[in-house]
């Protein structure tokens, strides 16, 4: 009978385990979308910097190297 009632509550704890997975799940498939939707939105700001800079220049986020200088 203790065999049992062990069988059954590690199926019991597998469930519930389970139904969390799909749970993470759904939360990072939301995270995700978000991400992507920030990432769209970053473009666009950097576009419009692009766009308005007095000297049409391009935004550089890092220095270029001596190799890049000529």
């Amino acid at each position: 009978m203790s065999a049992i009632k062990d069988i059954l509550a590690g199926l019991k704890t597998a469930i519930e385990l389970n139904g969390k997975v799909v749970a993470v799940a759904e939360a990072v498939d939301r995270l995700a979308a978000d991400m992507r939707d920030v990432d769209r939105r970053l473009v666009r700001v950097e576009t419009i910097i692009e766009i308005t800079r007095p000297d049409g220049g391009v935004l550089r986020l890092a220095k270029k190297g001596p190799e890049e200088q000529a």
